[in-house]
């Protein structure tokens, strides 16, 4: 079978004294330094998902802000196309209305313009025919 001597034992007690040593000096020290580099990814990873999802609200914030202005642009761009449209409609008015009023004005003018001119030949043509009258009994 086999023999356990003196050599084994201390063997025995030399490797656990080494995974002991090594434990406390190199493997805890390692394993520790791993966890903090661990706990730091995760508060990172964590960090940028909380900083993704605030990215991603305030995206969503602008662009409904955006849609916003964009609806009340629209709306007001149509009320000040509509509001053009009755100005115009109006200034249509009142030049029609002042052209109208032109034209009558025009249209009495020569109205009496008419009248006196066919008094003035009626006036004329008298004396011109009291003329030819005397003529003709001369």
């Amino acid at each position: 079978m086999i023999e356990i001597d003196a050599s084994f034992i201390a063997i025995f007690i030399i490797v656990w004294i080494l995974v002991f040593v090594l434990s406390r000096v190199f493997f805890n020290p390692l394993r520790k330094i791993m966890e903090e580099r661990e706990d730091k990814v995760k508060g990172r990873q964590e960090a940028f998902r909380e900083s993704t999802e605030v990215y991603e609200k305030t995206v969503n914030e602008i662009e409904e802000r955006l849609k916003s202005a964009r609806i009340l642009s629209e709306q007001t761009k149509d009320n000040i196309k509509h509001e053009a449209l009755k100005e115009r409609e109006r200034m249509l008015e009142d030049i029609s209305t002042e052209y109208r009023n032109q034209v009558e004005k025009a249209q009495e003018k020569l109205e009496k313009q008419t009248t006196s001119l066919r008094r003035e030949l009626g006036a004329e043509a008298e004396l011109l025919a009291e003329r030819i009258e005397q003529k003709l009994l001369e």
